[in-house]
């Protein structure tokens, strides 16, 4: 008998084909439904060393698991590697959901962290942007000001898109070939 595949709790795409959310994959019908979507890699968070993904050993699925205090944060280093993790899984074209098992909104850390570093946009614009899509993935105050500060550590490294915004006439519009391409007269447009 064959095991049909069903999608995890509170599954949603963040980025299509890349990046999901969900709640604790608890069923082996939930790892099936993760893999015919190409996700090889769970992002697991917890607060304590007893949650299990089922059949996590299959070699065809990667759970890594990151302990996080009830109510709080990841740490900097976890930010970090989870970034690098998801342009390793870009790369290899596959995609990585992260899961709580709590649902008390450390996995929207994750996942803004990587929204700042491929967007370079403003940490308010990703707080706002997460709390839109879905409103339950950050809880804490905390938690938004880890995204600040990875948003700081990360921020002289990177060029940030609406820093050009601030320069005169960014979103002018060139319009100096109108001085030298000559414009259609009634008549060449009757003929044509």
């Amino acid at each position: 008998m064959s095991i049909q595949s069903s999608m995890p709790p509170y599954f949603q795409w963040i980025i299509d084909k890349r990046l999901a959310i969900c709640a604790h994959p608890f069923h082996a019908s939930h790892i099936r439904y993760l893999l015919e979507q190409r996700i090889h890699t769970v992002i697991s968070i917890t607060d304590s060393y007893r949650s299990e993904i089922p059949n996590q050993s299959r070699a065809d699925l990667h759970v890594q698991t990151y302990h996080v205090p009830e109510g709080g944060a990841p740490t900097m280093q976890q930010c970090q590697q989870f970034v690098q993790r998801m342009d390793i899984a870009q790369h290899r074209e596959e995609g990585i959901v992260v899961e709580c098992t709590r649902g008390k909104g450390s996995a929207g850390v994750l996942i803004g962290c990587y929204l700042l570093a491929l967007w370079k946009a403003p940490p308010d614009y990703i707080v706002n942007h997460l709390r839109l899509i879905r409103p339950i993935t950050l809880e804490t105050s905390l938690q938004e000001q880890q995204i600040m500060d990875y948003h700081n550590t990360v921020a002289s490294m990177q060029r940030h898109f609406y820093a050009e915004v601030d320069r005169p006439h960014s979103w002018d519009i060139d319009t100096s070939y109108l001085n030298t391409t000559p414009l259609v007269t009634p008549q060449q447009l009757s003929l044509a």
